[in-house]
């Protein structure tokens, strides 16, 4: 017998996952308070209710967690997920309250609940499946500014002759760039990775732009973090084209990684022109580019903050902290 298809069972660790989950369970509770009569107040009804199904919904997402490996390889991970569901409001209805009748109508809702939970979860799974995911994470990902090319190899035309090497640092750097731009976007990168082409691409534009551009790094976080691929660069990118290009004395862009316990946060900011007209179209293009990935990467686990700090521009990323897997010799 062949084996059974893969399933889009979602990964129920996942935080986006969960809150997903707890807002069915919000639903399910609202639905419970308006069919349960009774001549108790609406929010001792509530109370009761929650009192009842909460640790069902808890206990149902710890098992929907632990055993999220065995029920991929199930065919119908619906029947699979309403039979968790089931057991689990029903070991909790027994152990909290073994002199009741069991509440089988709650029991049966919860594994109907619970089915309904997986199926949309199912659709959603199969709309972000992994061809359109990396056809939508391709295309976001190749993104580096036309501009940016030419005044690069009119740099490095420029260098030829008076200096040969620094010349041939920018086209190396260049092409570094777009080897990263063109390598598989599901594959992870790293901290130190993300750092490096960042600071090839930072020294080309300090080729350019010479003194008006000034760079201070501060990584306070490991290297070996596994974050997706060309995320510091386009940061950098904008900070450049927005912010020290329309300054005639450049400025500092300050770049910093710190690791908060589980979290990994990255902040960018650079100067920017308090005059109207300095300003420029599309400055969140890179912003929105880059958390449309993070979404398609962590769901709800990574979040993009951009905001105006004074006179500086400041762009913040937080997503989970993972170790990078060893890479395997070979």
């Amino acid at each position: 017998m062949p084996p059974p298809p893969p399933s889009n069972l979602p990964d129920y660790r996942n935080l986006g996952v969960q809150l997903r989950a707890l807002l069915l369970l919000g639903l399910f509770l609202l639905g419970g308070l308006l069919l349960d009569g009774g001549g108790e107040p609406p929010a001792w009804r509530l109370l009761r209710l929650a009192s009842q199904q909460v640790p069902g919904a808890l206990l149902s997402l710890g098992l929907l967690a632990l055993l999220g490996p065995r029920l991929h390889r199930r065919r119908r991970t619906v029947l699979a997920t309403a039979g968790v569901c089931l057991l689990s409001f029903a070991l909790c209805g027994r152990l909290l309250s073994p002199l009741e009748p069991m509440p089988w109508g709650q029991v049966l809702l919860a594994g109907a609940v619970g089915g309904l939970m997986q199926h949309y979860l199912n659709l959603r799974a199969r709309a972000l499946s992994p061809a359109l995911s990396e056809a939508r994470l391709i295309a976001l990902q190749a993104r580096i500014r036309p501009h940016f090319l030419f005044n690069s190899l009119n740099a490095a035309i420029a260098l030829i002759s008076p200096q040969p090497d620094k010349a041939e640092m920018v086209l190396e750097n260049l092409a570094d760039l777009f080897r990263a731009q063109l390598a598989d976007p599901a594959r992870q990168s790293t901290l130190g990775r993300e750092i490096e082409l960042a600071s090839m691409y930072l020294a080309i534009e300090a080729v350019r732009l010479g003194a008006r551009l000034q760079v201070s790094w501060d990584v306070q976080a490991p290297l070996d973090a596994a974050l997706p691929p060309l995320i510091l660069q386009p940061l950098a990118e904008n900070a450049v084209f927005h912010g020290i290009e329309r300054l005639p004395d450049g400025g500092e862009i300050r770049i910093q990684a710190r690791r908060h316990e589980q979290q990994l946060e990255l902040t960018i900011s650079n100067p920017v022109n308090p005059e109207p007209a300095a300003a420029t179209p599309g400055h969140h293009m890179a912003l929105d580019n880059l958390a449309e990935r993070l979404e398609l990467y962590f769901d709800a686990e990574a979040s993009l903050n951009a905001r105006l700090d004074g006179e500086r521009f400041v762009t913040r990323i937080r997503l989970p902290y993972r170790p990078a897997p060893a890479q395997q010799p070979g």
